[in-house]
């Protein structure tokens, strides 16, 4: 559920050029620009495929984000085992994805081990693409591509790995490197196997140097 109610982000859009350009910007300029750089930040990381101008002020990007809120979803999260199961990996590896900072701007609370993971963040491969926990959480519900490892043997987990890295690789005709990963443009359904790719790429290196 949302924390703010939709009056109070319509408050914040009105009174924030006011209040922060004629009260914040005018007593610590300093501030100021830091704090913008830090909202901007944050927009392109939880929302990769903005394209946002880098002189937009505070009280700009402090409308885009209320806007942004009250076009959304109320927030979804997610523990590590969903998320093994969304990427198609085991639950070892979505830690060891955490513990590396992979998903961006998520980090633990205390030593507990069943923090939730929302869904508005992104996630980074090896490779250094940014892909929205959203997006393949949509990828996984409508095309199930998928696989749960539970019960299922560590060489069995690494063959069935390899045999889907296998079947992509017949169907592109060569390696991601040299097909999906040099493509400037590419359909949904490319963006689609790229994702479910590179999480299998991903998982083939974290069973190899277990």
């Amino acid at each position: 559920m949302f924390m703010s109610t939709k009056q109070e982000r319509q408050l914040v859009i009105e009174k924030s050029e006011k209040i922060l350009d004629c009260t914040i910007k005018q007593l610590d300029l300093e501030f100021y620009h830091a704090f913008s750089n830090v909202l901007h930040d944050y927009i392109m990381v939880t929302n990769p495929s903005k394209n946002i101008d880098k002189k937009m002020v505070l009280s700009e990007l402090i409308f885009m984000m209320a806007e942004d809120i009250n076009r959304a979803e109320p927030l979804k999260s997610y523990t590590t085992g969903e998320l093994a199961r969304i990427f198609g990996v085991s639950v070892q590896a979505i830690n060891k994805w955490i513990d590396e900072g992979r998903f961006l701007g998520y980090k633990r609370m205390g030593g507990n081990r069943h923090n939730r993971i929302p869904d508005s963040l992104s996630y980074t491969t090896r490779t250094g693409e940014v892909i929205s926990i959203r997006e393949v959480a949509a990828m996984y519900n409508t095309h199930n591509q998928s696989q749960d490892v539970t019960g299922v043997n560590p060489q069995e987990h690494r063959d069935a790995v390899i045999d889907e890295i296998t079947r992509f690789m017949r169907k592109y005709g060569g390696t991601y490197e040299m097909t999906l990963g040099t493509k400037g443009e590419r359909t949904v359904p490319e963006d689609r196997d790229s994702s479910i790719w590179i999480a299998l790429l991903d998982e083939l290196r974290d069973i190899n140097e277990a």
